[in-house]
C-alpha cells in the first residue's frame, strides 16, 4: 500500500547525509502503485525526484514537492546461451549486490564496477564508470515510465544518448522514471586491467592469472583504499568528473607539469581532476562542517552535518582554485537538486 508522508527527513536516503526535508516522501517498492503515486503528483503540481540509493546527490536543505525512492526488487533471465546472457534488473536493486550475484553467476563484464554506490536504476543516469568500463558498455535495454507521454517504453542503447557521465535521462531530469535495466552479459571472461592502481594491487597479491575474481577483489580493494565509506564518513563519490582538455591545451600543461596524469580521449585528453585539486592544496583540508578526504583530493565529505550551502562554497572554492592554476574549468559530478 502506497504511503504518503509530508516533510520527511531524508538524511538516510543520500549517502552524503545531507539534512534534507522532502515536502512529500513516497516509498515505491512495487510498480502497481504507480498510476496512484502519478495521480498525487498530478493533482498537486508537484516537482517530483526520483532516487534509488541517493549516492550521487546533493540537496537542498528544504526539498519542494514530492521524492520518490524507488525500492523495487528482482533479477530475472531473459535469454541464456553458452556466449551470453540478458538479465532484466529491478531499478531499486542494489548495485553492488548486483555485481556479486553476476560474478556467482559467472556472467562477466560488472567486475569492473565493483563497489559503486547506489541502485540499479540510477546506473544508467550518470553512465557510471570506473577502471575503463561504463555501464553503458553492457546496457542492451532501459525500461522506463515516460511522464510526458504517460507510458511504459522499451529504451535501445542507442537512444539512451550514452556519454561520459551522462545519458538521455540525465539531461532531462524527472521525465523518465527507469523501472529496470537489461544487461547483456559475456559468459567469456575478458580482463581490463590497464589503470596501473588495478596492475599494482594484483602485482602485490602475486596474481599471475587473471580472472573475473581478481579483477573484483582488485577493484574492491582499491576503491576501499581510496574512497571513504559511507556509511562512516559521508561522502558522493568522486565529487567532480575528469576534465577533457584539447591536444594543445594538455601540451600547454605538460610543458609546465611534465608528471601531469593523462589519458586519450575521443575528444582529446583527459587530466585526472584528484590530481589537479591536489596540486591546488585541497587534499585533506576540512572546513568546520565539509571538507576534502585526506586520501582522495576528487571526494567532498560531510563530516559534520554540514548543509548544502557548505558543499556549494567548498566546491565552488576547489573549482575556481583548479581554474586560476590551470586554466581548467572542472563540473560537478552529483546532481545539485534542487
Amino acid at each position: 500500500m502506497l504511503t504518503i508522508h509530508s516533510w520527511h527527513d531524508l538524511t538516510a536516503f543520500n549517502t552524503l547525509a545531507m539534512p534534507a526535508k522532502a515536502q512529500f516522501f513516497a516509498e515505491l517498492s512495487d510498480l502497481n502503485d504507480l498510476p496512484e503515486l502519478l495521480d498525487f503528483i498530478a493533482q498537486q503540481d508537484l516537482p517530483t525526484l526520483w532516487i534509488g540509493g541517493g549516492s550521487n546527490l546533493v540537496l537542498a536543505d528544504k526539498v519542494p514537492g514530492c521524492v520518490v525512492h524507488i525500492s523495487t526488487k528482482g533479477i530475472e533471465i531473459l535469454s541464456d546461451s553458452e556466449e551470453s546472457v540478458l538479465i532484466k534488473v529491478a531499478a531499486g536493486e542494489s548495485w553492488h549486490s548486483l555485481v556479486t550475484h553476476c560474478l556467482e553467476n559467472e556472467w562477466y563484464g560488472l567486475e569492473n564496477l565493483a563497489l559503486i554506490p547506489g541502485s540499479v536504476g540510477a546506473s544508467p543516469v550518470q553512465n557510471i564508470g570506473a577502471y575503463g568500463v561504463e555501464v553503458a558498455d553492457l546496457i542492451d535495454q532501459v525500461e522506463v515510465f515516460d511522464t510526458l507521454s504517460n507510458s511504459f517504453k522499451v529504451m535501445q542503447k542507442a537512444d539512451c544518448q550514452f556519454a561520459y557521465r551522462d545519458s538521455l535521462f540525465k539531461r532531462n531530469p524527472g521525465r523518465f522514471i527507469i523501472t529496470s535495466v537489461l544487461f547483456s552479459l559475456s559468459k567469456q571472461f575478458e580482463a581490463k586491467c590497464s589503470y596501473a592502481a588495478l596492475q599494482g594491487w594484483l602485482d602485490a597479491q602475486g596474481v599471475k592469472k587473471l580472472s573475473a575474481h581478481a579483477i573484483f577483489d582488485a577493484v574492491v580493494a582499491v576503491r576501499q583504499s581510496k574512497l571513504p565509506n559511507p556509511e562512516e564518513l559521508p561522502n558522493a563519490g568522486s565529487f567532480f568528473k575528469n576534465p577533457v582538455v584539447s591536444i594543445e591545451c594538455f601540451e600547454s600543461l605538460r610543458q609546465i607539469y611534465p608528471e601531469i596524469p593523462n589519458y586519450p580521449d575521443a575528444s582529446g585528453v583527459k587530466l585526472a581532476a584528484g590530481w589537479l585539486i591536489d596540486q591546488c592544496g585541497w587534499k585533506g583540508l576540512y572546513r568546520e562542517r565539509v571538507g576534502v578526504h585526506k586520501d582522495q583530493a576528487l571526494v567532498i565529505v560531510n563530516h559534520a552535518g554540514g548543509s548544502r550551502q557548505d558543499i556549494d562554497e567548498l566546491a565552488d572554492d576547489i573549482k575556481q582554485s583548479v581554474l586560476d592554476r590551470f586554466s581548467v574549468r572542472l563540473e560537478q559530478e552529483p546532481i545539485a537538486y534542487p
